[in-house]
């Protein structure tokens, strides 16, 4: 009996760690409420004992969740933004946000679920739609018990195992909006009542109209009218970047929306970004990036 239970230990383990997630990306997982539409893309838990689970940086075209069951992982965005996640808690990646991971815990075993939603929920429109930077949260005891639900409904292949884990995925992700949301309106009502609110646009603004035009902070500071320590602090509080950071940051973005446009050769690219050569162009995006221009587009058309 004792050698029976244990041969049936290790199919379930065999299933967590090995057969379910490579099943789980083929299953239809899409599920819909009143509330919204989920359609999932992929749905995982894996460990560190199965595959590596430090990444290169990458960016998807669907939102991700990533949930920590054991041990932690580092998720860096570039320069400006590095978030922890370590057990019982989750983090939430926008669709489109350029992310790397590291695992920083001997043994880590991880929720991941790629998806995308749609909703004419005001609500859940701004959590999953409308939020552009990375949010880490905390699980609530729901949110807990649904993890250690798909646990257990991943280690079956009965007939009804994609429609269960459908339900539980869909559930999940709407327990995590109310969550998400409350940080969210709290974070913006910080922003009204301060009065740097104001600046954002301002900011924004003319930060991206002149990407390539080699502003430096004192530039940004002077058409804000303020001191640069000033428009620093700003910057701090509201982008959690420093200034020479964000317009680095928006630089970037420009330029690798021209790399994805295969009309434009690299030696066009660095001059229209205002740079004297393709080669110190190419040592500037590889600097920040890790990867150079000409990578890049590769990647991005191998995507497509």
């Amino acid at each position: 009996m004792e050698e029976k239970r244990g041969k049936t230990a290790g199919n379930r383990e065999r299933l967590l760690g090995g057969i379910m997630p490579n099943m789980l990306p083929s299953m239809n997982l899409s599920s819909a409420s009143d509330a919204m539409r989920s359609n999932i893309s992929w749905c995982r838990i894996v460990s560190s004992q199965d595959e590596p689970l430090s990444t290169e940086r990458h960016k998807h075209t669907v939102h991700e969740l990533h949930y920590i069951y054991e041990g932690a992982l580092r998720f860096e965005f570039g320069e400006a933004m590095t978030l922890t996640c370590e057990a019982n808690n989750y983090i939430f990646i926008p669709s489109g946000i350029m992310h790397s991971i590291v695992d920083t815990a001997p043994y880590t075993r991880k929720l991941v679920i790629g998806f995308e939603i749609i909703s004419r929920n005001e609500l859940i429109n701004e959590v999953f739609n409308q939020t552009h930077i990375p949010v880490a949260g905390l699980e609530t005891q729901a949110f807990h018990e649904l993890a250690q639900a798909l646990i257990h409904k991943t280690a079956m292949s009965d007939l009804t195992t994609s429609v269960s884990i459908a339900c539980i995925v869909h559930t999940l992700l709407l327990e995590i909006v109310d969550s998400l949301a409350a940080r969210a309106e709290n974070k913006a009502q910080r922003l009204r009542e301060s009065e740097d609110c104001q600046r954002i646009d301002q900011i924004l603004s003319y930060v991206n109209e002149n990407a390539f035009n080699g502003i430096t902070g004192n530039d940004v500071a002077n058409a804000m009218g303020l001191s640069v320590r000033q428009t620093s602090r700003i910057c701090r509080r509201l982008f959690d970047c420093s200034l020479n950071q964000l317009i680095v940051r928006v630089r970037l973005k420009e330029i690798c929306k021209l790399l994805t446009d295969s009309k434009y050769s690299i030696a066009e690219i660095a001059e229209i970004a205002g740079f004297a050569s393709p080669y110190s162009f190419s040592r500037h995006f590889s600097h920040y990036t890790g990867v150079t221009p000409s990578s890049y587009r590769r990647n991005y058309e191998i995507r497509q």
